[in-house]
C-alpha cells in the first residue's frame, strides 16, 4: 500500500494492450466465476455479485442502526468460504470495539447465548460450558482482530491505539509473515470498523475532509493491494433521521464524498425500532425489533439500486430472509 510516484511508462496504455487486457480481464472473470463472497442471503444474492477481490464495500448507517453488526455477517459469510486448512484468514480492524466484546459477538453468532446477558455477567451455570466450549471453537477460526484488548489494556493502563491507516498495513504485513512460522498467510477480507474513528496522518492533509477522504482512497488501496475485499464502515449523517426512509444514499456519508466515487459495492443500514414507533407499518412490514431495511446503493458491475426488508437477530448478529420480493420505500 505504499504509495510512490509512477514511472510514465507504467500509466500509459497502447489502444493495443487495452483491448488484450479486456480480453483478459473478462476471462479472470469467467475462470473465477464461483468465486467472492456472497451474503448468504438468498434474495439479496440474486442480484449482488459476489464480493470480490480489489473491491472497496461501503456499508453505510447512523448510529446504532446495525452498520457495525452487518458487516460482522459479511465476515462470517467470508469465513465459510476458507477451506479447512487454509492459509486464508479474515481481519477485522476496530478502532471501537475491544477484542472481547466482539468475540462475544462472534460466540453468540455461534450458540444460543444472549449477547447482553454475557456483556452483562449474567450467564447461568450451564451456560458456562456452552460459553466454554464455542470459546474453544473461535480458536480455531481464522478471524484476527487489529485493535485493543479491554482486558490486557486495563491492567497495563494503556489508552486504546489510536490506529492509522498505514498502522492497518503495517498490522497485515505482521498476520501475513510474521504471525505463523513457516506460513505465508493471505487475506479473504478485511473490515474497516470504522470510516470516522481513523486517526489521520499529517500527510494525509490538512482538513478533516480532506483526511477522510485520503483514508477511503487508502482504504480502496488496501484492496488492490492485497487482493481481497475490504468492507469499511461509514457513519452517515443525522441528516438521515429528518426524512421518512432513513436508509441513508451515497451522501449521507459524514465528512466525505470520496466513498460515492471510490466505492465498488455500497450499501445503506436502517433498523427502524431506533426511530420509529413500535408497532407502526412501513410499506407493509410492522417495525419491531426484528425488521432491519438493507439498500444495495451501487454496484459496478451490476443492477442497482435495490431493498430489501430482512430479518435480524441482534442478539446473535444473524440476518435472514423476509420475504422473495423486493420492498419499496418510495411512500414514506
Amino acid at each position: 500500500m505504499q504509495k510512490q510516484k509512477p514511472e510514465v511508462s507504467e500509466i500509459i496504455y497502447h489502444p493495443e494492450k487495452a483491448g488484450k487486457l479486456a480480453v483478459q480481464f473478462v476471462q479472470d472473470l469467467y475462470d473465477h466465476k464461483n468465486e467472492g463472497i456472497p451474503l448468504g442471503l438468498p434474495d439479496v444474492d440474486k442480484i449482488l455479485v459476489p464480493l470480490r477481490a480489489g473491491w472497496l464495500v461501503t456499508v453505510i448507517g447512523y448510529t446504532s442502526n446495525l452498520k457495525s453488526t452487518f458487516m460482522d455477517w459479511i465476515g462470517l459469510r467470508a469465513l465459510e468460504t476458507i477451506p479447512p486448512e487454509s492459509n486464508k484468514f479474515v481481519c477485522k480492524v476496530t478502532w471501537e470495539q475491544s477484542v472481547e466484546e466482539d468475540t462475544l459477538g462472534w460466540i453468540a453468532s455461534k450458540s444460543n447465548l444472549s449477547v447482553t446477558k454475557m456483556a452483562r455477567g449474567l450467564i447461568e451455570e450451564p451456560e458456562w460450558d456452552i460459553l466454554r466450549g464455542t470459546a474453544t471453537k473461535r480458536a480455531a477460526t481464522p478471524l484476527w482482530i487489529m485493535g485493543h484488548s479491554q482486558m490486557e489494556f486495563k491492567a497495563g493502563r494503556r489508552a486504546r491505539p489510536r490506529m492509522t491507516m498505514r498502522d492497518v498495513a503495517k498490522g497485515l504485513e505482521y498476520i501475513i509473515h510474521d504471525s505463523t512460522p513457516d506460513i505465508i498467510l493471505e487475506p479473504s477480507l478485511v473490515i474497516l470498523d470504522y470510516l470516522q474513528r481513523m486517526r489521520s496522518d499529517t500527510q494525509d492533509g490538512g482538513t478533516r475532509r480532506e483526511q477522510m477522504m485520503e483514508a477511503v482512497n487508502l482504504s480502496k488501496d488496501l484492496a488492490v493491494s492485497y487482493g481481497c475485499p475490504v468492507v469499511l464502515g461509514v457513519q452517515a449523517s443525522r441528516e438521515t433521521l429528518s426524512r421518512g426512509d432513513k436508509i441513508p444514499t451515497l451522501q449521507d456519508g459524514q465528512e466525505t464524498s470520496n466513498i460515492e466515487q471510490s466505492s465498488d459495492a455500497s450499501f445503506g443500514c436502517w433498523y427502524p425500532i431506533k426511530s420509529e414507533k413500535e408497532g407502526n407499518m412501513i410499506d407493509g412490514w410492522r417495525v419491531n425489533k426484528n425488521l432491519f431495511f438493507l439498500r444495495l446503493l451501487k454496484q459496478k458491475l451490476g443492477e442497482a439500486p435495490a431493498t430489501w426488508a430482512l430479518h435480524v437477530d441482534p442478539e446473535r448478529r444473524i440476518f435472514a430472509n423476509m420475504s422473495h420480493n423486493h420492498v419499496t420505500l418510495d411512500q414514506l
